[in-house]
């Protein structure tokens, strides 16, 4: 079923004592290993710049060579390499010991010292490893290291490990259109449509050897993802049958292992709760997950909050 005009269409909106006050624009798609058979807003062959729903792709070169066996890597290890983590202490501790077992400066990391996302009990300053894109940076020196190419300028894109990458996305989604934009953390992004990124991610569900990054994010949720991140949650509430991976600007994507499908929500705006909101909708409507609604509502003093406009029926 298909509601799009092509244009992104109204998820979700709020009211203050039944006065109008907010609406959230975006496009949602829902789809098993044959098509999208539910679509809302921009058309499947839409193209975005996935941010960090790239991070499991950008991991998986890590798959088609010995780099997990031979480097002895852990699975907390894995499971932050692929993550938007928060900052939280036990991400930094894992960061700081990989970088001191494989020799890794600080001046090798390309990317800004930030605060942490989790800033609870936090008093320190901005840092490289509070970036939650570092986990990611520390996996491509060791992706340089190991295949035997310069640190210096990794995140360039005509650095052979971003060629690598590039190369990469192509074979998982079969597009070729290449793009290029950068992410806020400095690497490459190759756009991508709606339909190549959850073919992307359905290949990456359907081949044995990327279970080396899926897995341990499905093990370890709170080091792939951590305090207050959506992912996180999701993977948590599924109890080993859901992964999800959030990005900037209004992604979210969610896997059913139990299905084999995939939800993939993309709003035109920064805003978590709302995201946050609509995928916890979705996902009871589609009776993936039993997800709560209404924290949201009391975080907003009990101010009513529309139903998903779009009702899913699937019978």
């Amino acid at each position: 079923m298909t509601r799009s005009s092509n244009t992104p269409q109204i998820l979700l909106t709020t009211y203050r004592n039944n006065v109008q006050d907010c609406s959230y624009y975006g496009s949602v798609y829902i789809a098993n290993t044959e098509s999208v058979y539910f679509n809302t807003g921009f058309k499947p062959e839409h193209t975005f710049f996935m941010r960090s729903l790239a991070k499991p792709l950008q991991a998986s070169v890590m798959c088609d060579c010995n780099i997990t066996e031979d480097f002895k890597l852990k699975n907390v290890e894995l499971a932050v390499m692929s993550a938007s983590h928060s900052g939280s202490p036990k991400h930094i501790a894992i960061l700081k010991e990989l970088m001191k077992r494989f020799k890794i400066k600080y001046s090798d990391l390309e990317l800004e010292a930030i605060l942490p996302l989790d800033t609870r009990k936090f008093k320190g300053k901005p840092a490289k490893l509070h970036n939650n894109c570092s986990g990611k940076h520390i996996m491509m020196i060791l992706m340089c290291k190991y295949l035997g190419f310069k640190v210096s300028g990794y995140t360039n894109e005509n650095h052979p490990l971003q060629k690598l990458i590039k190369a990469k996305q192509e074979e998982l989604s079969g597009e070729y259109n290449g793009i290029l934009s950068y992410d806020g953390c400095s690497t490459p992004l190759w756009s991508i449509s709606a339909n190549g990124i959850i073919r992307a991610y359905f290949n990456l569900f359907s081949h044995e050897k990327y279970s080396k990054i899926i897995k341990p994010a499905i093990k370890y949720p709170d080091i792939f993802g951590g305090y207050d991140r959506l992912d996180s949650d999701l993977i948590k509430l599924g109890k080993g049958n859901i992964y999800s991976k959030v990005g900037a600007n209004g992604f979210v994507i969610v896997y059913n292992f139990n299905k084999n499908e995939i939800l993939l929500l993309k709003l035109t705006q920064n805003n978590n709760p709302v995201r946050k909101l609509i995928v916890s909708d979705l996902l009871n409507k589609l009776g993936w997950l039993n997800c709560k609604t209404e924290e949201y509502e009391y975080n907003q003093k009990k101010v009513p909050v529309a139903k998903y406009c779009y009702e899913i029926n699937l019978k």
